[in-house]
């Protein structure tokens, strides 16, 4: 489930933040809660932010009008609360089936095929996740993070902007 409408999902937009997670999973739901503050954030006019259960073939689209996207997530990998960085590079046939979830590479590439676009920078931001368990609240590590996430992406944005 993408939250707003398609309309809005398939506008251009300059720099994208693109979260995913489920919410009612525990720190799963991380992105949503950065994906909030990121939207409510005055510093951070016009990015457009769309956040969904899970990253799917047709945000492609949207990814392609894009100069910059940042994917963020909850990591299963990375220590409790640990906020990670690191560029993304499309990576065509990671995903046996582009049927629903895909990663951030492969929809990069899916992008550039399919739109003949690819942002100029693409960067995951992604947050260590301690408990999956069925809960609508993040663990103490994990909600301690988002401060430090949402500013990782303005550092990201303002990074992006100063290259222009």
């Amino acid at each position: 489930m993408v939250r707003g409408s398609m309309r809005s999902i398939a506008r251009v937009a300059r720099q994208l933040v693109l979260a995913c997670g489920n919410p009612l999973r525990g720190d799963d739901g991380v992105g949503w809660k950065i994906a909030a503050a990121v939207e409510n954030d005055a510093s951070l006019p016009g990015v457009e932010v769309v956040i969904a259960q899970q990253l799917a073939p047709e945000l492609a689209e949207t990814i392609s009008g894009a100069d910059t996207v940042i994917f963020v997530d909850c990591s299963a990998i990375s220590l409790p609360g640990e906020v990670s960085t690191f560029p993304v590079e499309p990576t065509p046939g990671t995903n046996g089936s582009l049927t629903h979830h895909v990663s951030p590479s492969a929809l990069l590439a899916l992008s550039e095929e399919l739109f003949g676009s690819l942002p100029r920078r693409a960067i995951a931001v992604t947050v260590g996740g301690k408990s999956f368990e069925l809960a609508e609240e993040l663990t103490d590590e994990v909600s301690s993070a988002l401060p430090r996430a949402v500013q990782a992406i303005r550092q990201a944005l303002r990074d992006d902007s100063a290259e222009v």
